[in-house]
């Protein structure tokens, strides 16, 4: 990146885009438009390393690229794989969830395994903010700012069209912010001080100790004993002044909020919206995100398609990934 939030295509085609994490790989089968023609799902057993799941990928992508020319009689013209961490050409930093992928040269390993010339690479965040700007929720939005909320929390910022990724590919780590309590040197000892306060994996930890029985972040919001609720609105407040402090340093037009704990969408949405009509002197509007299971496969495609030369839609009925009808 940065990722271009328009593309040009010129003649039919097909793309295919891949999307690594750290419990399940997706491969997709796409048109010009981001219409899925074939998808297939994979373990991607982390603990086992990085070898056997780009393997079986591999393996998924051959048999989709025979999927488009024996049903579409299209050769694939761009390939394109996310995955989290901050992904730099020989390596990528900050993904404990995928162990061993540290010194992962990702994009020359996969172009190797693929047996094609190129394929692009991002992260899985910034690939949703992607498929969103081209999309979904963030159309027409600039500046625009997309925050995944689940496990962990992320952020990517769209501006000008434009994906921003960062000197260091890390642009939109918000999980090392100081939400203004932790030590200052919190990051140095391996902390993410905001994902430690706001995230569903740290908010199910927080739970689980409080109540003595397991708990995730979700179903800490459906609970209604006053801890739960009190634990819910201090996270809430946490969440909302981060949002207020990007608000004002980048003035955006729009935030829209995705990832897996907005199941609970009913409480966080409108909590989010006053914390930060309230501290802020322009406040964006903010909205749910289109793409709530799997924005980051969507990207990949989306990622894909801009890597395709020449790429246009296909005339038949499908399954719309990325709902880029215009």
């Amino acid at each position: 990146m940065p990722q271009s939030a328009t593309h040009h295509r010129t003649s039919a085609c097909t793309v295919i885009g891949v999307d690594f994490g750290g419990t399940k790989t997706e491969i997709a089968l796409a048109d010009g438009t981001g219409l899925v023609l074939a998808r297939t799902r994979l373990d991607t057993r982390a603990e086992l390393g990085p070898d056997q799941v780009i393997s079986l990928a591999s393996k998924s992508v051959r048999e989709l690229e025979q999927t488009s020319l024996n049903r579409y009689g299209l050769s694939v013209a761009g390939w394109a794989a996310v995955a989290p961490g901050v992904i730099q050409p020989d390596r990528i930093l900050l993904t404990p969830n995928l162990p061993g992928w540290e010194r992962l040269a990702l994009a020359d390993r996969l172009a190797e395994e693929f047996g094609v010339p190129e394929v692009a690479v991002a992260n899985d965040v910034r690939a949703g903010a992607l498929a969103e700007a081209r999309f979904g929720a963030l159309c027409g939005a600039d500046p625009g700012i997309y925050v995944s909320l689940g496990t962990g929390i992320a952020a990517a910022l769209v501006l000008g069209g434009q994906v921003l990724s960062g000197a260091h590919q890390a642009a939109g780590e918000i999980g090392y912010m100081n939400p203004g309590d932790a030590p200052v040197d919190a990051v140095t000892a391996g902390r993410a001080p905001l994902e430690e306060a706001v995230a569903g994996k740290a908010l199910g930890e927080q739970a689980t100790a409080l109540f003595g029985e397991e708990s995730t972040g979700y179903q800490l919001f459906r609970r209604s004993d006053a801890a739960a609720r009190e634990l819910v609105q201090r996270m809430l407040q946490v969440l909302g002044t981060a949002l207020a402090n990007l608000s004002v340093f980048i003035d955006p037009a729009r935030i829209v909020v995705g990832g897996g704990m907005m199941a609970a969408a009913d409480t966080i949405l409108p909590a989010l919206v006053r914390a930060v009509t309230q501290a802020v002197p322009f406040p964006p509007e903010i909205r749910a995100a289109r793409f709530l299971k799997d924005a980051s496969l969507h990207g990949a495609v989306a990622l894909a398609l801009d890597s395709a030369r020449a790429c246009e839609p296909l005339t038949h009925t499908g399954t719309v990934i990325s709902g880029g009808l215009r």
